[in-house]
């Protein structure tokens, strides 16, 4: 079963890692397909302001602003061939010019305008305006949904363009040049761009990992409880063959040896056997009314009660206990209001347990503390302790310190259990302390707002 479980937990590790390295890639990935994105249109609305630039500095033809749009270009010269002219040294020769007129498709209309202007601006060598293409660049940019702000700066006799980078070339100029485009806190831009699927990522990776602890959690609480349960069975064999076993051996006392006709016998194993049956009948109940509590939601009954006289009365019933040494240091004063069979309950468990698990000489101090806003009882002992990764179980219902297969201490892993169901029914807290060797503490915190 270790070994499954561990298989298990491997397997939930290697998955969780999994998932992790997928959710971080699928991040970097966003990240990367959208920079290349913004690169990408920033690129487009750069090369499309440089062309709305140019047709900004130049006057085209008016003939490409008709309803259908032409544009003549002239072809070539022709000599005149009047023989009436004079062909002297100081005449002037004439010619015709022969002209050619295109119409233009409109679907092609605004690149045949980018190519005019750009031939004018050539042919002008106008200078370039950065404030105004810059001017035109926003607005560009603002129309493919970018509101980034950018930076604009021309290079001379620069014509390559880096791998990510804004920019386009100028080429209508004797010299290229190259027009590049920096964001102001493009860095900033990108990651915030990014910290919603980031985020998201991040809670579905939180979750993924939460919820695998928490089934490993419960894989181990199961396991516990599994543990639990069969030491419950082994203990509650083991407490019950031992009565068992004293009763069948004084009936067949009784019944064969003779013993019924003595009457001292005879008194001997009715008494032994009549301790037997009452030590049985407390367990029975014991474990019935822990049972009984579960089901059902505990109502304590309220008075008024002197602190001092609770505990002696419950110190009485262990008068007999030998090497037993019990210590009370309670104000004759402290008057509270509780339920009296509760509190007296939840001592008689606290002692029975710090005498059992005494070896030797049980030492047992109980002390009480009156606070401004509450009252605490503390039972300490010097007995064997509890071992630290121990504590935070020993409250479970069914469980028991482990001992191996060891049953030095009778019990069925209850009483601690029911203690908490006492408190908690009595609006009070239980803490423990305790190390291995050095003893344990039990500190019962109980508000005022349920004293006199």
């Amino acid at each position: 079963m270790k070994k499954r479980l561990q298989f298990v937990f491997l397997i939930a590790a290697v998955t969780a890692c999994g998932i992790i390295l997928c959710q971080l890639y699928w991040v970097y990935f966003n990240y990367k397909t959208r920079k290349e994105n913004f690169i990408q249109t920033a690129n487009y609305a750069l090369r499309q302001s440089i062309d709305q630039y140019q047709l900004a500095q130049n006057k085209l033809p008016t003939s490409l602003k008709h309803k259908n749009p032409t544009l003549t270009f002239f072809m070539r010269t022709l000599p005149d061939n009047d023989p009436m002219a004079l062909d002297t040294p100081d005449s002037k020769r004439r010619f015709s010019a022969e002209f050619a007129t295109v119409a233009v498709d409109r679907q092609h209309l605004s690149e045949v305008k980018a190519l005019v202007s750009r031939l004018l601006s050539q042919q002008k060598h106008l200078p370039l305006n950065l404030d105004t293409l810059t001017r035109i660049f926003n607005r560009q940019l603002r129309r493919n949904y970018l509101t980034q702000e950018f930076r604009l700066y021309a290079h001379k006799n620069q014509k390559s363009i880096s791998p990510g980078q804004v920019a386009a070339t100028v080429n209508f100029y004797k010299d290229p040049v190259l027009i590049r485009a920096e964001m102001v806190d493009g860095h900033h831009y990108l990651m915030v761009s990014n910290f919603l699927p980031a985020l998201v990522s991040s809670l579905m990776v939180l979750l993924s990992a939460g919820s695998l602890y928490y089934m490993s959690r419960i894989i181990n609480r199961q396991m516990m409880l599994d543990t639990m349960k069969t030491d419950f069975i082994n203990n509650i064999t083991h407490e019950l063959r031992t009565p068992v076993t004293i009763l069948k051996s004084s009936n067949e006392a009784l019944a064969s040896f003779g013993a019924a006709d003595d009457p001292e016998s005879l008194n001997r194993y009715l008494r032994m056997n009549a301790s037997v049956l009452d030590t049985l009948d407390t367990d029975i109940e014991r474990i019935l009314e822990f049972s009984r509590s579960e089901e059902r939601k505990q109502n304590p009954v309220y008075e008024n009660v002197m602190l001092l006289d609770t505990v002696r009365q419950v110190a009485r019933r262990f008068e007999m206990t030998d090497n037993l040494k019990l210590q009370i240091a309670i104000d004759s004063s402290l008057e509270i209001k509780t339920d009296r069979h509760m509190l007296g309950v939840i001592l008689v468990n606290l002692l029975d347990n710090a005498i059992k698990y005494s070896p030797g000489r049980a030492v047992i101090e109980i002390t009480a503390e009156d606070f401004p806003q509450s009252w605490q009882l503390v039972v300490r002992d010097q007995g064997q302790g509890i071992p630290r990764p121990e504590l935070p179980y020993i409250f479970e219902k069914f469980y028991r310190v482990s001992t191996g297969d060891l049953h030095e201490v009778k019990g069925y892993g209850i009483g601690l259990a029911y203690v908490r169901q006492l408190v908690t029914a009595l609006k009070g807290s239980i803490r423990v302390y305790s190390e291995l060797g050095s003893g344990t503490t039990f500190k019962l915190k109980f508000d005022k707002a349920w004293r006199i």
